[in-house]
């Protein structure tokens, strides 16, 4: 974006979206029929924030295929980790680690004390309860349609246990319950449910904007999801956008967020659609952005 328009008042945008069922299909996780939206946010030097339930390893593989102007930060593990390309500070983040190319920011209860709060919650309440670090790679490709590559990184988690629950709604609040006790969380993702520590997606790409708004960069902020575990980061963006599923808009994120735009179509066609029409909108009728929440 040129310096004239921001001298006009226009910030430069900085996209967050959700992965699986966003801007992946839900079933092919490809996410070509949102590439006119990608490159269009290219043309405009976007920053694209990548807010997924995935690994690190799952999400850096993903990213490096993007047609993104410059290589995507990722929020993962429903916000157990923060992953900054270095050149996009200044300084480092207080409290990170140099990994290569990227600053790490750990944000989450490291995944041993999640997987031992697991088998006392399993005991606790009688509930027949599997967690990622249970299950074989086989068995993660057959729940999740992964190839083998892709499944081993799903499996390289560090602060985030996907768990299987057995006993529908009602057994899962009772695990919610006896997570909320040890200070931990359960959310309910697109396949399985997931136990976390005290953070979510929301509350690292807050660290994100801080981190930027430190050294002087603010944004015009855009956040696309289609489940509850992309709440917490939709209420911050100044624009945020509801993916629908195969059967329509998930009830909470309608509940919680009544006047946020709907993408007409669910996964990557409609992220596309709903991005075009967004950057269209915006560009016509240039209207001082709001500035975002933070948490």
């Amino acid at each position: 974006m040129s310096e004239a328009a921001r001298a006009g008042g226009v910030l430069p945008l900085l996209v967050a979206t959700d992965l699986d069922a966003s801007l992946l299909d839900a079933v092919t996780y490809r996410w070509d029929r949102a590439r006119p939206a990608l490159r269009a946010l290219a043309s405009r030097r976007a920053r694209l924030v990548l807010c997924t339930s995935k690994t690190r390893a799952e999400t850096a593989a993903i990213a490096s295929e993007l047609e993104a102007a410059a290589p995507p930060a990722l929020v993962v593990e429903n916000g157990g980790a923060l992953v900054v390309p270095v050149p996009d500070l200044e300084r480092p983040p207080e409290g990170a680690r140099r990994d290569g190319g990227e600053w790490v920011v750990a944000l989450g209860a490291p995944r041993a004390a999640l997987a031992a709060a697991l088998d006392e919650i399993a005991r606790e309440t009688g509930g027949a309860l599997r967690g990622f670090a249970a299950l074989e790679t086989e068995e993660i490709e057959r729940l999740t349609g992964l190839d083998r590559v892709a499944a081993r990184r799903a499996a390289q988690r560090d602060h985030d246990e996907p768990v299987l629950i057995e006993g529908g709604e009602e057994a899962a609040l009772r695990v919610a319950a006896a997570a909320a006790r040890r200070g931990l969380r359960l959310v309910q993702g697109g396949r399985f449910h997931h136990l976390t520590g005290d953070t979510d997606k929301g509350r690292a790409l807050g660290v994100l904007l801080r981190l930027h708004a430190a050294e002087g960069r603010r944004f015009t902020t855009i956040g696309l999801g289609d489940a509850p575990t992309d709440l917490s980061f939709l209420e911050i963006v100044a624009h945020p956008v509801l993916v629908p599923g195969p059967g329509g808009l998930d009830p909470v994120l309608a509940a919680a967020l009544p006047a946020a735009e709907r993408a007409p179509a669910p996964g990557p066609a409609g992220w596309n659609a709903a991005v075009l029409d967004l950057l269209a909108r915006l560009e016509r009728t240039a209207i001082p952005p709001r500035e975002p929440a933070t948490r």
